[in-house]
Order: structure tokens, then sequence, then C-alpha cells
């Protein structure tokens, strides 16, 4: 497990870990505008299918939106896919999403992989 290595440490402006902060600063260098709506997806993957199961189901009781991706093509585990559309990143989506994987990961013993930030129509027409 693992793609994406996470610093616990918050930086500024708005209170993300700082692998997270400076995903966010590649994106607008490129000129990917953080304040506008967009999908955005976010995995955190779990060794058994017990405890992806009970990750699974509590996110049902608080109603999160997800999928629970089975394993295959040679990866061995179950992946929870938090996909939600129409959100800014920031300023507190992205911070409040996170901490609810690396929670979600924490209390079900999986772990958080990562986010990633799909481009707007607008930005697809312009990169």
């Amino acid at each position: 497990m693992g793609l994406f290595s996470s610093s616990k440490k918050r930086v500024e402006p708005h209170g993300l870990l700082k692998d997270d902060a400076e995903q966010l600063a590649r994106l607008e260098s490129r000129g990917v505008d953080i304040t506008a709506p967009r999908e955005s997806e976010f995995a955190v993957c779990f060794k058994t299918q017990a405890t992806a199961d009970a990750a699974a189901d509590s996110l049902r009781t608080d109603r999160v939106c997800h999928e629970v991706v089975l394993p295959s093509h040679d990866v061995p585990e179950w992946t929870i896919m938090l996909t939600v559309r129409n959100q800014p990143l920031v300023p507190d989506f992205l911070r409040d999403r996170v901490d609810l994987c690396i929670a979600l990961a924490d209390a079900h013993k999986g772990e958080y992989e990562g986010w990633v930030a799909l481009l707007t129509d607008d930005e697809k027409d312009a990169i």
C-alpha cells in the first residue's frame, strides 16, 4: 500500500497537510482554478474484505457516497473510492475530505492513498 506519503504537518492558508498543499500548488501552477467546483476522488485501501466492508458500512451510516473496488489486475487490496462532484477544493472541502479518509483508514486498519482532482471543462479546453 501507499502510493503517496503524507506528512502530518499542517500548512496555511487552508490548514492542509503539507503534501496536499504542495499538490494543490502544482495544480494552480498549471492554471487550475482551485476555487472552481469540480469532481474529485479519494482512495482508501484495505488488505481484507472484512475491513473494507466495515469501513464502507461506516460511510453508509454517515451517508457518504462511495464505491468499493474489489481486488483486480494484480492489486490485492479492496479500495474504497469516494467521488465528489461540484465541490471547490478550497477553502474547506479538501482538508475535511482528507481528514475523513485518514480517520476512516485509521479506524479500519486501512491506508489512505491520496486524491485526484479532475479538470473542469474550461480547464480541459485551455490546457
